[in-house]
């Protein structure tokens, strides 16, 4: 089922609804507050994460933030990188990359749009796929923001 979020300017494909969450999240240019939508899974989990930098991206290259993303994931889920490559979603830059820890293997798909990054993720235990991986990938849509 679609599951859309004018607020925060995009759409995705989940079996249910999410949980929604806000934490902050420590990165070079200090905390940022990220806002999760989380569905677990009988064997893994599916997440969208948005994350604001506003000012603190200032003229920093959208690849560096990506490559920042994807150390600080890595790191937080004491994986190692597996596989990457670089992505665009319509005029944006992303990064699509896999990784892998004892317990579990995961693909990531994070986009930079403006001062607004964007992380899909999908993670089952090792050994372990989810059968709808590459369609709840696929299926996120950059939207029109509405303001609240």
């Amino acid at each position: 089922k679609a599951y859309t979020y004018p607020a925060e300017g995009f759409s995705i494909s989940l079996p249910s609804a999410p949980q929604q969450n806000k934490n902050n999240v420590d990165t070079d240019a200090g905390p940022i507050e990220t806002r999760s939508y989380l569905v677990e899974l009988a064997q893994g989990a599916l997440f969208v994460g948005v994350s604001d930098f506003d000012a603190r991206a200032g003229d920093t290259d959208p690849d560096k933030l990506l490559q920042g993303a994807r150390d600080g994931a890595l790191k937080n889920s004491k994986s190692h990188l597996v596989s990457e490559k670089k992505l665009m979603l319509g005029i944006y830059h992303g990064i699509e990359f896999e990784g892998a820890s004892d317990e579990a293997h995961f693909t990531a798909r994070v986009y930079v749009v403006g001062t607004r990054m964007y992380q899909t993720l999908v993670v089952a235990p090792i050994g372990q796929t989810y059968d709808g991986a590459s369609r709840f990938l696929d299926s996120f849509q950059l939207i029109p923001r509405t303001t609240s």
